[in-house]
């Protein structure tokens, strides 16, 4: 049997922030805590909230279109939807097909994963292997959307069962789609996972422990620290993320220094800074825009990307990487041509 493969690119790239904004400032307020103290290392200036009645899927939506647009492409063209995020509006059905709904993107298949706060990279890959592989599938939307203000326990430090991750997270979303090409965009992916951290942190609620009444009451469906006590060591990803660039690209060729451009989780910049210098590179290989932006978690990277392309920061022939971490402990890349 002979597998017919084709290549494939970004053509569009599209972003949503919610309307409300709230400030390190506002927050310190609202938590009673010293929020800038804490995130001055860390590059977050704001967080963006949805509204209440503003599901995960709104938001992917508006981000889609956006994207869409840019690539000049309409619902009806889409193949294949997938939804990266850990914050889905409901535990079943899947997200996407209330994203493939709202959308009219009547002709598209569709998909969830959920592997934190790394899944849009992940997602990435698998959508350009659809494009590659299948030749039924042409234009994929990835969308990394985030809804995880809705998780957060905003009470003043001492009550919250959130604790600093309040502090961290913000909502929004990020949408890129992938088309055929002629040049290669996609090259190549790698991932890395320790399960064993998986009791650090995250919503702790499912079959392995069903909500009841009582731990509503106590606020542990929140996103907290998991209360086994374990901890990420602190240079986590810092001790990891260098190597796993490093094996994307070997697998084409390339060293560190033909990157053009390193998208990582828009979560901790002191983190971002170590990486880069362990490969021999600057701050001015990345794109920063928690500063601005917040973090918002599986939609961070499409959000650093279009505000990159926003200004002039990637030229057709640049080598692309994107590498996040989320929670599990998983850990992922994805290397693109920009053509």
């Amino acid at each position: 049997m002979t597998i017919r493969s084709k290549a494939a690119t970004i053509s569009g790239v599209g972003m949503y922030l919610p309307e409300e904004r709230i400030s390190n400032a506002e927050l310190a307020e609202i938590m009673a805590y010293d929020v800038e103290g804490y995130l001055a290392d860390k590059g977050i200036g704001v967080r963006f909230r949805a509204a209440p009645d503003e599901a995960t899927s709104d938001m992917a939506v508006r981000a889609a279109k956006r994207a869409l647009e840019q690539a000049e492409l309409r619902p009806d063209d889409v193949d294949l939807i997938i939804l990266a995020t850990d914050t889905p509006d409901f535990v079943s059905p899947p997200t996407s097909a209330v994203i493939q709904h709202k959308l009219g993107a009547k002709n598209a298949g569709v998909f969830d994963i959920n592997a934190a706060c790394t899944d849009e990279t992940i997602a990435l890959a698998i959508g350009a292997h659809y494009i590659m592989l299948e030749p039924g599938v042409k234009n994929v939307v990835v969308v990394g959307a985030y809804g995880m203000t809705k998780w957060l326990d905003w009470r003043p430090y001492s009550d919250s069962t959130s604790k600093v991750l309040s502090m961290l997270f913000s909502d929004g979303a990020g949408a890129v789609v992938l088309s055929p090409s002629h040049e290669a965009g996609y090259l190549s992916s790698k991932m890395l996972t320790e399960g064993s951290y998986w009791d650090t942190y995250g919503i702790y609620m499912g079959t392995a422990k069903p909500p009841t009444p009582e731990m509503i009451e106590a606020r542990q469906h929140c996103l907290r620290f998991h209360e086994n006590g374990h901890r990420v060591p602190a240079d986590f990803n810092t001790a990891r993320w260098p190597g796993l660039l490093r094996e994307t690209l070997e697998v084409v060729d390339q060293a560190p220094q033909d990157l053009g451009l390193v998208l990582m989780n828009q979560v901790d910049k002191a983190a971002v800074s170590v990486t880069l210098e362990s490969l021999g590179l600057s701050m001015d290989r990345t794109h920063w825009v928690a500063d601005r932006f917040g973090y918002a978690g599986s939609a961070s990277v499409f959000m650093a990307l279009y505000d990159a392309l926003e200004k002039g920061r990637v030229s057709a022939g640049d080598l692309v990487a994107f590498c996040t971490s989320g929670a599990g402990f998983v850990l992922s890349t994805a290397l693109f041509r920009w053509v």
